[in-house]
C-alpha cells in the first residue's frame, strides 16, 4: 500500500508545487520560472487551462532526443525545461519515497508519478481540445492525440531522473534500520 499511495501523492504534490508558485508567479524570480510562461498561467481563470499550464512546465521533452516539447506543441506553457520542473518532481519524488519507507519500491513509486501524470496531462489535454467535443471519444486515436501523447510521455525522462534522486533520498530517509 505504501508504494501506490506513495506514487498518487508524488504526482498530487508535485503538481501542487508547481500550481502554488505559478500563483504567485509574478513575485518569484525569472531563474525559476518565466514570465510568458506565468503570463500563459495567470491569464485565464479556467482550472483545466491553469493545469494544461502546469503539465506543459511538469514534462517538458529533452532536447537531446530532438523532440517537440508539449508546451510548443499546444502553443502556450513552458517550451522547455525549467528549474521549477527540478524542484516540484525532486519534491514529489522525496514524498513518494517517504510514503514506501524503503529504497527501491521509494525509486519506483517516484517515477511511476511522473509516467502515471504524463497519462493524465495527455487525457487533460485531449479533454480540452475543442476536436474532442465534435468527434467523440474516437478522437483520442487520432493522430494529434497521438502526438500530445508522444510528446507528454517524451517529456518524462528529466522528470523520471528528479523523482528517482528524490525517491531515493525519501526512502533511505524512512528505511527500517
Amino acid at each position: 500500500m505504501g508504494q501506490g499511495l506513495g506514487t498518487l501523492l508524488g504526482l498530487i504534490t508535485a503538481f501542487a508545487v508547481t500550481f502554488i508558485v505559478l500563483m504567485f508567479g509574478s513575485i518569484m524570480p525569472n531563474d525559476l520560472i518565466a514570465s510568458t510562461i506565468v503570463d500563459d498561467f495567470l491569464v485565464t481563470n479556467e482550472l483545466e487551462i491553469r493545469l494544461a499550464v502546469t503539465g506543459t512546465i511538469l514534462f517538458p521533452a529533452p532536447a537531446l532526443l530532438g523532440s517537440t516539447s508539449l508546451g510548443s506543441l499546444v502553443g502556450y506553457g513552458a517550451p522547455g525545461g525549467t528549474v521549477l520542473m527540478w524542484l516540484a518532481w525532486g519534491i514529489g519524488g522525496l514524498v513518494a519515497g517517504l510514503m514506501t519507507k524503503e529504497i527501491f519500491p521509494g525509486i519506483l513509486s517516484a517515477v511511476f508519478s511522473a509516467i502515471v501524470g504524463a497519462f493524465l496531462t495527455w487525457l487533460l489535454f485531449f479533454m480540452i481540445s475543442p476536436s474532442f467535443a465534435s468527434t467523440g471519444i474516437m478522437a483520442i486515436f487520432q493522430q494529434g492525440s497521438l502526438i500530445i501523447m508522444q510528446a507528454a510521455l517524451e517529456g518524462t525522462v528529466y522528470p523520471a531522473i528528479a523523482c528517482a534522486i528524490g525517491g531515493l533520498l525519501g526512502g533511505a530517509i524512512t528505511r527500517d534500520r
